[in-house]
């Protein structure tokens, strides 16, 4: 049985205490009943039990996250694997009971008695809307979240329009949403990369002396009238909230360049205090050269030619020694890739030139319309100056043949065949024509027949809708070159696996 206290209230009057009818109304609550008796009788009835505190906890910070789904609405679109969620910030129920007699507790309301419990921080990551799972006021400058779909987000893909970016298999282009991909996923998949954020200085000088900001003088979707930067992945959540995760934060791998992000290119004649070596184009890395302790190759260059490679949105690089040459040349897709040409051949030969050996690679380059020609064929001692004069008296023209193209370098290949040499054909192209797998199938079978597995890379010059026969050549390249048996000749670090890549010039993301 309840035990209760009860206190008489002679408050009202005592004239109404003689009316003949007497009301009696009862209010309950979660800790006491109050009965109100008309005739001035008050009687407040305590319960004599220790009860819980109805009211929730006002600690400071937050005392659960719960993870939602939201709308349906919001995400029809999307696969049930995509179904994007969101963090919800709950206040939970005082846990503090309400000794017995009394009408509260002493103190602050709490949802835990443990006096070590732990409230989390307030902060939103403002991408995805994920809380900071570290304590409220926690010492580390930096906050840190799980992350979930950049649902406040908007892509910003530098280069001309229509370009795209592939991540985890999806397409995105300048404008589209965030979601459904996740903060720490998207920077995980693109390795060392920068970020865009809307330019925070009075003046570009102010950029330029910040080496973490490199100031973009570009429009830039979306929003293409506001001023953006390029930011390094830390900066760029220092400034954003919760940390996480990826390749920038890492300490650098031999693949990658140990200087700051944006730093001014280095003289490759500068004498090294330490170990590496300093690129042809300014960059140091801390491993040896590659040129050096890798394997001699046969790098025959395949490049498309067709009418389709006078289109101007892919452009030769500026500001090189040869870029006034091949702009009068061709200022086109096909000047591009005479451009990537003479940068290839140039890292090579710098690297050659430091290490103080000779080169013991052999060029050949074909091109190729509806029909091709052989501008260079099994090369050992042009300077990078002279490859490009060779390729630079041709023009583009009509037709586009990639089977006619690739059986010519199957020819070279054979012809010049050398087991101190691995076979590697880089295929330049727009796409925009098909070529049978068996052809490829046959390439890849010729170099393992003759002792060596080929590496063989296709890189896009054109729109990637137009690319499918440029994917599906290094695909089967790649299955021949994995079930090939190895070269006992080559080191493994050494092999050079197919690829398909996209010639463009930058690609960023605004997240």
């Amino acid at each position: 049985m309840t035990n209760i206290s009860v206190m008489l209230d002679f408050a009202l009057s005592p004239a109404n205490f003689a009316r003949d009818s007497v009301r009696v109304q009862t209010i309950f609550t979660a800790c006491k009943t109050v009965l109100f008796i008309s005739a001035g009788l008050s009687m407040i009835i305590h319960i004599m039990e220790e009860h819980p505190c109805p009211k929730l906890c006002t600690a400071d910070g937050i005392c659960e996250i719960e993870t939602a789904p939201q709308s349906i609405e919001a995400t029809f679109t999307w696969k049930a694997r995509d179904i994007p969620v969101h963090e919800v910030a709950k206040r939970l129920k005082c846990s503090k009971p309400i000794p017995p007699g009394l009408a509260a507790h002493e103190g602050r309301h709490n949802h835990s008695l443990d006096e070590k419990v732990v409230h989390f921080c307030r902060a939103r990551c403002e991408h995805c809307g994920y809380y900071c799972t570290l304590p409220l006021g926690h010492p580390q400058q930096e906050h840190e979240t799980r992350h979930g779909s950049m649902s406040s987000s908007q892509w910003a893909i530098d280069g001309p329009d229509g370009t795209s970016l592939e991540v985890e298999g999806r397409r995105f282009s300048s404008n589209d949403e965030g979601a459904p991909m996740m903060c720490n996923i998207v920077c995980q998949t693109l390795g060392r990369h920068v970020h865009i954020d809307y330019c925070r200085s009075q003046d570009v000088t102010s950029c330029r002396l910040d080496p973490e900001v490199l100031h973009i003088s570009k429009r830039v979707s979306p929003t293409p009238d506001r001023p953006k930067d390029f930011l390094t992945h830390n900066l760029f959540w220092r400034r954003s909230g919760p940390e996480h995760t990826a390749a920038e934060g890492n300490a650098a791998q031999p693949s990658f360049c140990t200087l700051p992000l944006f730093h001014v290119p280095m003289d490759p004649d500068t004498p090294r205090a330490s170990l590496g070596y300093i690129s042809n184009d300014g960059h140091h890395f801390s491993c040896r050269n590659p040129v050096v302790m890798q394997q001699a190759f046969h790098v025959i260059f395949v490049a498309d030619r067709s009418r389709s490679m006078c289109r101007r949105d892919r452009q030769p690089l500026r500001n090189t020694p040869t870029s006034d040459k091949i702009i009068r040349s061709s200022n086109n897709r096909f000047g591009a890739v005479l451009s990537s040409l003479y940068s290839f051949w140039s890292a090579r030969a710098a690297a050659v030139a430091g290490s103080q050996a000779a080169r013991r690679d052999s060029y050949s380059v074909i091109l190729f319309d509806q029909s091709v020609v052989d501008a260079v064929v099994n090369d050992f001692s042009s300077s990078p100056e002279n490859l490009l004069d060779a390729v630079l008296r041709y023009q583009t023209s009509a037709g586009t043949n990639f089977t006619t193209a690739i059986q010519r370098a199957q020819s070279v290949m054979e012809q010049y065949w050398s087991t101190e040499r691995t076979p590697v054909i880089i295929f330049l192209s727009d796409g925009e024509s098909p070529i049978e797998d068996q052809i490829i199938q046959d390439l890849c079978r010729s170099a393992i027949r003759l002792g060596k597995p080929l590496s063989f890379h296709s890189v896009s010059f054109g729109q990637d809708k137009h690319s499918l026969s440029l994917r599906r050549m290094s695909q089967i390249a790649l299955e021949a070159q994995n079930n090939a048996p190895r070269d006992p000749l080559a080191p493994v670090a050494a092999t050079v696996l197919s690829t398909y890549s996209e010639a463009l010039d930058t690609v960023s993301n605004f997240i």
